[in-house]
């Protein structure tokens, strides 16, 4: 059973998977062949190297470290866990580690993690994601390769969304549509549009203290792994993200968009850069995020610390 929301205000973090800050060249970067309206209408301009940081009414784009001080290019697995496990796992493996967490690291976080540390705190929160059937055969055969917030989940003992949570409004497909669901899997969930989900996410959102959701389509474009247009990643995303900030209550809600390394901003290559992660602070902590966050270890002590203020916020 879902604890009570405790907090006044609402905390969401979005993670996208493999999106950097990269250089203003249309043929390399997405970012500058498609025109996105959270840039061009909020920020008012597309990030890259050479204007970061950016601000915006009521938020601000800044690039984080993803790689910690380590050669190589930053890998999924070294970086989710230092976003999600709050401990800089980049270090304690020794360097960059992926597509899976290393199984050297990856214990720690059946020790303390954000999903977990959450709940047992008592906060009221929500994982966004729905997993389709598929997954739940794979996790019968009890692999220990999983990417991490599956093994955050497994930790806090947090039910997974399936398709049921989907049909009623209380969870998303992680390609925010289920237009991949339903083409590739042959699920009947209904698709619906950016705007629609961007109402969904915002409704489950201000229902709970803490909302995560975890989208992946950006790194699979990076690697060109991806069946589709990348036009249609970067409509639905930009659709989903601009209803999301038009339509948010910055005054108490705070949304923060963060990544774990860079890919999609640089299409001309099939690996990872080496290019700062993306990160958005949006709403009403932004200016706070900006000051605390600079490299991904230090996502999770922050969004802790702002729970804490928001608790405090209703005595």
């Amino acid at each position: 059973m879902t604890p009570t929301k405790k907090c006044k205000g609402s905390i969401a973090l979005f993670f996208i998977d493999g999106v950097g800050i990269g250089e203003n060249d249309p043929t390399k970067n997405p970012f500058f062949s498609y025109p996105f309206k959270i840039f061009n209408e909020i920020f008012e301009t597309t990030p890259w190297l050479g204007n970061v940081p950016l601000l915006c009414e009521h938020g601000e784009l800044f690039p984080v470290d993803a790689a910690h001080g380590f050669p190589g290019y930053p890998q999924s697995g070294t970086g989710q866990l230092s976003i999600f496990g709050g401990f800089d796992a980049i270090k304690a493996f020794g360097g960059h580690f992926g597509p899976y967490a290393p199984l050297s690291v990856v214990e720690n976080i059946y020790k303390s993690n954000l999903f977990m540390d959450t709940t047992k705190k008592g906060y009221a929160f929500k994982f966004i994601n729905a997993y389709p059937r598929p997954f739940f055969n794979h996790l019968r055969k009890k692999p220990k390769r999983l990417n991490v917030t599956a093994h955050c989940m497994l930790s806090s003992a947090i039910p997974f969304n399936k398709s049921r949570e989907v049909y009623d409004k209380q969870a998303l497909t992680p390609e925010i549509t289920n237009y991949r669901w339903r083409g590739k899997l042959g699920s009947k969930v209904p698709e619906i549009s950016p705007e629609e989900a961007g109402k969904r996410f915002l409704r489950i959102m201000r229902k709970n203290d803490l909302s995560v959701f975890e989208y992946y389509l950006t790194d699979y474009a990076g690697h060109r792994r991806y069946d589709g247009k990348i036009e249609e990643i970067c409509e639905i995303l930009d659709r989903f993200l601009f209803y999301i900030m038009k339509n948010f209550d910055f005054e108490n809600d705070t949304l923060m968009v963060c990544s774990d390394h860079g890919n999609f901003e640089d299409i001309s290559v099939k690996t990872h850069t080496k290019n700062p992660s993306l990160f958005i602070a949006y709403g009403k902590y932004a200016g706070l995020i900006k000051s605390k966050v600079d490299n991904l270890s230090k996502i999770m002590p922050v969004i802790l610390e702002l729970l804490k203020k928001n608790e405090k916020s209703l005595t």
